[in-house]
């Protein structure tokens, strides 16, 4: 009636195997004593039936253990060992001959062996694993026009992800069988099985009888940031649908829930039925109560009336953390005379780790150190491999809700750090190097990570911000422009010395400023200037002029690190100067401009020189992005600009805002920008062997000043373009082109427009054309010196035709006559023996190679010509 082959690892490549049957004990012969089991890998063993009476196996045959409450049905159990050589994808098998007869879905089902199979993988990178376990039995029974429900009640032990699939039933030697199909649906025709839960619903059998169910249990181990598929367990069920059923199924009433580790879970499960005198019985299935560490759930309920109710009790702890939910069925079954009817509910029960607790952020520096406590669960079945740090701009008072492991995504957090290791529980975020920055409000979380990929609820919430314990940048200016002698300047704030910033105790004198500087936007890494002080007080150096720069072509880059009694303390963020950049267009200047700098510029202002070699600028615009074009100007003059940035910190008790200045930079208006392509249409004429081309005038469009037009011609699709054709006249704007080689009119175009300044449109579209070749070849030709007729041609005039390749045939397949020659010109004598040829019927094959715009394309031509020379057979000089 049903099976399946579960496996348990024993370790290392050594895997206790279990097959499971259900019976008919109106067949005893279907109670085996033993069983050959298959292992994948071309070895074979006998198992022998351990539960049941055993008796003297393998003779006499003996019946398995009967299941209560499903007369004529027995349960047989087989177990054994088996070690693999090594790694790999294994198909263990079993096969019966006696399927039972009669079912609705299985052609002459009696004569169809039963057959079973679980796909077992050995990968020694994930190690040592084990199948689903199928903890509730594949024997229901179901109604016509009444809902059935079913579900495997699968477990994994390893706490892998489970997937569930309707298959084909299987034959012998794994075969599917011939004429298999799913079960019938009636109204409302659903028969589908949950991908997630593996609950059947099938709603409704239209009609009674036996029918059978292929259900593929795939188990996924999440390896990194994939999954592997682990191995399938198959198993094959037969359901007994009955007719002329008045009973009306119980409802179950539960839903998915979550605990904390270490909690009690008390949930109630309740079930209705609409009749009201049946008594309802709620059972629960499920690896929380036989496949797990203990302390393990229990589930009790008294049978009775609507409403029924059980109570499930799970005192939680640690070792039962995991990623997967615990799937725990419940089934409500009445005892209604008629015929008793079920209803399955399966949920997910998610045991949820505590967060870390007393995490904790101390600033120092441009760095943020995070300290918390280790994970309260550790266990040894799913130990914490790591802890995950998420970090984002801004305090939030958001706090972890019920079943919400982790930091939700759509919350603004980023993962900043994933901390290997269950005892490393310190972190020092300083923003991947570039450290943070002041003024700034940081919130940060800390989850752990489990080996399975659970991952605890987050921590409380820790906010902070940098405090004055560092030097911070303010100016990075460009004082002059040279390429030679150029100046900055650079400003900063110095630390403080009060409570809560710096400690001059822990860190005493004698005192430095070190000043960095590099070329370029990052990473400054030269010393060029030291200020140092006894005394913290008399350090009050904050600014500097650093000179002989080449400001007109580079941006430069400063920080400055701050030293205690010649040990660093720490350092200030690179900032960067404003570096300006122009690229001339026509009667126009685009600038766009550059820094790096941990504060913000909130708007840009652009400043132009009145005249060329005046000195003196004018305000022209502001801009709160980094471009801006400065257009309406003329051709060929020079403009010289420079931006001023307005910036500040967050922090409100920091100077703002922050000016700083660009190097003033010169630019030439040039037109550069070609006018766009003209839109254009090619016409063409395969009878005078010419094309038209007609096209825009893009001065009405697109540009101003074109002044010219370009017509380039290829004759193939992929050739080169060449020009063909020049004109300074603006409202010209058709071309009759007839091509030079008068056999093709087939070839690619594009139209350009050239302005003033010898800009081009680029050729962004061409158009290609086509010949239209013809060649027709007769069916009867006269040779016989009348004066007419006399050869076999081609029907004129031909089109666009390079040349052809033509044999002629007689009916014994020798050849009568072969050219290349499109005129063909065959006279009707055999062209070795020049005699005449006898009248009848000639066969041709003409390779005719037609001139293409894509090439020479061939293009074959097979028929007969009949001949009549008046000659009959005796042919004739």
């Amino acid at each position: 009636k049903a099976g399946e082959i579960t496996y348990r690892c024993l370790g290392g490549l050594t895997y206790e195997i279990t097959v499971t049957t259900y019976t008919n004990t109106l067949n005893t012969t279907a109670d085996r004593c033993e069983l050959t089991v298959y292992f994948g890998d071309g070895d074979s063993a006998v198992f022998v039936r351990e539960n049941g009476n055993i008796g003297t196996c393998p003779s006499p045959a003996v019946m398995g253990e009967p299941v209560i409450g499903f007369a004529n049905t027995k349960y047989n159990r087989y177990r054994g060992t088996h070690t693999y050589n090594g790694p790999g994808s294994y198909n263990i098998e079993v096969e019966d001959p006696n399927r039972n007869a009669g079912i609705d879905n299985i052609p002459s089902s009696v004569n169809v062996p039963f057959f079973i199979r679980t796909t077992l993988v050995i990968n020694t990178f994930v190690g040592c694993n084990s199948s689903p376990i199928l903890l509730n039995p594949p024997l229901d029974v179901g109604c016509a026009n009444k809902c059935y429900y079913h579900n495997p009640g699968a477990f994994d032990p390893d706490g892998d992800s489970l997937s569930y699939a309707f298959g084909i039933c299987l034959t012998a030697g794994g075969k599917n069988v011939t004429g298999y199909t799913l079960p019938p649906t009636g109204n409302p025709n659903v028969l589908k099985i949950d991908p997630a839960t593996g609950d059947v619903t099938w709603c409704v059998p239209p009609k009674q009888g036996k029918f059978n169910l292929a259900i593929y249990i795939t188990q996924w181990k999440k390896w990194g940031n994939t999954y592997i598929n682990m191995g399938v367990v198959e198993r094959d069920m037969q359901i007994d649908i009955l007719d002329n059923c008045t009973n009306d199924p119980p409802v179950l009433q539960v839903r998915d829930t979550c605990v904390d580790a270490g909690t009690l879970l008390v949930m109630t499960v309740k079930a209705t039925d609409t009749d009201t005198n049946d008594i309802i019985t709620i059972t629960a299935s499920g690896g929380a109560f036989t496949n797990v560490n203990n302390p393990k759930a229990t589930f009790n309920s008294t049978p009775s009336k609507t409403p029924a109710t059980g109570t499930l009790n799970w005192q939680t702890d640690c070792a039962h953390i995991r990623r997967q939910p615990y799937y725990v069925s419940f089934k409500a079954k009445d005892n209604n005379s008629n015929i008793p009817l079920i209803d399955f509910k399966t949920i997910g029960i998610t045991i949820i780790a505590p967060a870390p607790l007393n995490f904790t952020a101390k600033a120092q520096c441009t760095s943020m150190i995070l300290n918390w406590d280790k994970a309260l669960c550790n266990p040894s079945n799913n130990p914490v491999v790591q802890y995950n740090i998420y970090r984002k701009v801004g305090c939030d008072p958001w706090v972890p809700g019920k079943c919400e492991p982790g930091v939700p995504s759509n919350l603004g957090y980023t993962l900043i750090k994933t901390v290997i290791g269950y005892n490393n529980n310190t972190y020092t975020d300083d923003n991947g190097g570039s450290g943070l920055v002041h003024g700034v409000d940081y919130s940060y979380h800390v989850t752990a990570v489990y080996k399975d990929g659970a991952e605890s609820y987050a921590s409380a919430e820790v906010c902070a911000k940098l405090v004055r314990d560092v030097p911070i940048i303010t100016n990075v200016s460009v004082a002059s422009t040279s390429a030679t002698t150029g100046t900055m300047d650079i400003k900063w704030l110095k630390p403080l010395a009060t409570t809560g910033n710096l400690d001059t105790i822990a860190f005493p004198g004698p005192y430095q400023f070190r000043l960095y500087r590099s070329s370029g936007f990052f990473n400054a890494a030269t010393n060029i200037q030291t200020f140092s002080s006894p005394f913290f007080g008399m350090l009050n150096t904050v600014s500097y002029t650093d000179v002989n720069l080449n400001t007109q072509d580079n941006p430069y880059v400063y920080r400055i690190e701050f030293y205690s009694n010649n040990n660093k303390i720490c350092k200030t963020q690179d900032a960067s100067s404003i570096y300006l950049s122009i690229t001339p267009a026509d009667n126009k200047l685009k600038l766009t401009w550059e820094e790096h700098v941990p504060w913000s510029n909130y708007m840009y202002y652009i400043y132009r020189e009145t005249f060329a070699g005046s000195t003196v600028f004018f305000l022209l615009d502001s801009a709160t992005t980094q471009t801006y074009t400065d257009d309406s100007l003329k051709n060929g003059a020079t403009y010289c600009y420079y931006v001023m940035s307005k910036g500040q910190y967050s922090d409100v008790t920091l100077p703002r805002p922050l000016i700083n200045l660009s190097e003033i930079k010169c630019g030439v208006p040039e037109d550069k920008e070609p006018p766009c392509q003209p839109t254009f249409y090619v016409g063409t004429d395969c009878y005078i062997t010419e094309n038209t081309l007609v096209w825009n005038n893009p001065n009405r469009t697109c540009a101003d000043d074109a002044i010219k037009y370009n017509v380039y011609f290829s004759p193939t699709t992929n050739g080169d373009l060449s020009l063909i054709y020049t004109t300074t006249n603006m409202s010209d704007t058709v071309l009759k082109h007839g091509l030079t080689d008068p056999l093709s009119i087939a070839g690619c175009y594009a139209v350009t427009a050239v302005d003033s300044f010898g800009n081009e449109s680029p050729i962004v579209s061409k158009i290609c054309v086509d010949n239209c070749p013809e060649y027709v070849l007769p069916n009867v030709f006269s040779p016989d010196g009348d004066g007419t007729n006399e050869f076999f041609i081609p029907l004129l005039p031909y089109r666009y035709i390079k040349d052809v390749d033509i044999t002629i045939y007689d009916r014994w397949g020798l050849v009568m006559f072969h050219t290349t020659d499109p005129m063909v010109n065959w006279d009707g004598r055999n062209q070795d023996t020049k005699k005449r040829c006898p009248d009848g019927v000639y066969y041709y094959i003409c390779t005719v190679n037609e001139i293409r715009v894509a090439g020479i394309t061939p293009r074959v031509l097979k028929g007969f010509v009949q001949v009549f020379n008046g000659k009959g057979a005796k042919g004739g000089n």
